[in-house]
């Protein structure tokens, strides 16, 4: 009797819960994993980094090409050069290591996410990475071009006014509108987010689109010159997010009601 109970035992011994390999590891294995990225974005950044400031000098004159016709920079300090050089290296080497940065994100997250994460986070990750690089590049080529015509033609009468800009001033003013453009091509993505967790609705999207696109052309006839090809320039790449964005949010929308009906379409 007792080597049956023994017997009877061993099928249900054998039916434990699995165990993933992710789960026995110690938390010191994903800190010296965590490690280990960091160090190998450290690196690509510095390499990269190397690379901007050995060729620093043309990506300002690139820089600077937006202001050229206006004035000439000035520095008020024996550092501000270096440091501005320094500043402007370290940033297009961000820009440039940022598909990295957003690999290596994934790389360390994905083994704890279920399959079906899985499958909706990597394609995230890609098309964000995309559209903030399209969203920088826009607001390099676009957006501080005209920004600069207008601001430095603003009521400016050369007979009152002179302009004198200091480099490190000029440069954070650049860089922070190309980060801005970058965040807002990310439109989208939040949209969709928002989505998810309930808070839009595609019809509120599609019932406020006059709004929003009067919205859209209103901020791009403040910030641009009042030509109308340049208001159009700023304002269709915004108007196709927007749209972008409605689409999105009526596939997710769609797709959360199909699953909590199953019987629907």
């Amino acid at each position: 009797m007792k080597f049956k109970k023994r017997k009877e035992l061993c099928p249900r011994m054998l039916k434990k819960p699995k165990i993933s390999f992710d789960d026995k590891l110690p938390i010191t294995h994903h800190l010296a994993e965590l490690r280990q990225r960091l160090i190998t974005i450290i690196i690509v950044l510095a390499g990269f980094f190397s690379i901007a400031y050995t060729f620093s000098e043309y990506i300002l004159a690139f820089i600077k090409k937006p202001l050229q016709d206006y004035c000439e920079f000035i520095f008020t300090s024996p550092t501000e050069v270096f440091c501005a050089h320094m500043k402007m290296s370290f940033f297009v080497a961000l820009f440039l290591s940022a598909p990295l940065i957003f690999y290596q994100l994934w790389a360390f997250i994905s083994p704890g996410l279920l399959q079906k994460e899985k499958r909706y986070t990597l394609p995230i990750i890609v098309f964000t990475s995309i559209f903030f690089i399209i969203g920088v590049v826009f607001g390099a080529l676009v957006v501080v071009p005209f920004g600069v015509r207008f601001l430095m033609t603003y009521k400016v009468s050369p007979e009152l006014i002179a302009p004198k800009i200091k480099i490190s001033e000029y440069l954070s003013f650049y860089s922070i509108t190309v980060l801005i453009n970058g965040v807002i091509f990310e439109l989208p993505f939040v949209i969709l987010f928002l989505t998810k967790i309930g808070l839009v609705k595609p019809q509120m999207l599609t019932k406020n689109r006059k709004w929003a696109i009067l919205i859209i052309f209103i901020v791009s006839a403040i910030f641009t010159p009042p030509d109308v090809f340049s208001q159009f320039l700023m304002a269709i790449p915004l108007t196709i997010l927007y749209e972008i964005s409605i689409i999105g949010s009526k596939l997710l929308y769609w797709g959360k009601r199909k699953e909590s009906q199953p019987g629907l379409g």
